[in-house]
């Protein structure tokens, strides 16, 4: 019988030698009580209802299933309780902030979107460190904690170059040299780059607020306008 599923390495195309051992079966039926993922779940019990048929697995059925078992011995689900622990009391808040760039980037999604959605979501601690250690990352956060150049109630400019190469930023183009006053700013950071601190600004002689990065807005200068 040639095994169609695959996961953590197993091949589609498997030896059809099985070896018999009678002790696999409370073994898959313990690791199918764990809290598993979806897909893990299904492979798992893949696993058992060919076990029951054959009385065992392949070696390669065994070494994908022992990769799965090792992760919920006693000694890993000490370190999981541990990372659970550590991520909630120090990781949380940074996860949410990295998350909802991420949201916006298209990347990591798989984490980025539960993190924000799911209150009871803890990603994977290798997966976490992926997502927050690298250098785009590092940069929203640098932007999201260090100080605002300019306050709330501040008069700032929109600078003349606002929209000029940037296709989704197009609309700032009729709004360059605008004087504005600042509502907000501490919106979220979407772009990982210096000056990617965001502001919710009123232009003047406008009801429409507009939400800007600090590398669009200046100290106001005689350039000025008002509308």
């Amino acid at each position: 019988m040639n095994w169609t599923r695959s996961y953590a390495g197993y091949s589609r195309s498997q030896p059809k030698e099985v070896r018999e051992n009678p002790a696999l079966g409370a073994r898959l039926e313990k690791i199918k009580k764990e809290e598993l993922t979806i897909s893990t779940q299904e492979f798992v019990e893949s696993l058992l209802e060919f076990f029951k048929k054959k009385g065992g697995l392949t070696e390669n059925q065994l070494t994908a299933f022992e990769k799965i078992e090792s992760r919920w011995s006693p000694q890993e689900k000490e370190k999981l309780q541990a990372w659970n622990k550590e991520y909630l009391e120090h990781h949380l808040e940074t996860a949410k902030i990295i998350a909802k760039y991420y949201t916006t980037a298209g990347y990591f999604s798989n984490i980025a979107v539960p993190i924000l959605d799911d209150p009871e979501f803890i990603p994977p601690k290798h997966s976490y460190k992926k997502m927050s250690t690298n250098k785009y990352a590092r940069k929203v956060l640098e932007e999201t904690t260090r100080q605002p150049k300019f306050v709330v109630n501040d008069m700032v400019q929109i600078r003349s170059t606002a929209g000029r190469n940037n296709a989704a930023a197009r609309n700032l183009i009729s709004y360059q040299n605008r004087l504005c006053f600042v509502l907000s700013n501490s919106l979220p950071v979407i772009s990982a780059c210096a000056g990617g601190k965001r502001y919710k600004v009123l232009p003047m002689g406008s009801e429409i607020a507009l939400d800007l990065e600090e590398r669009q807005l200046m100290n106001p200068n005689k350039k000025g306008k008002v509308s």
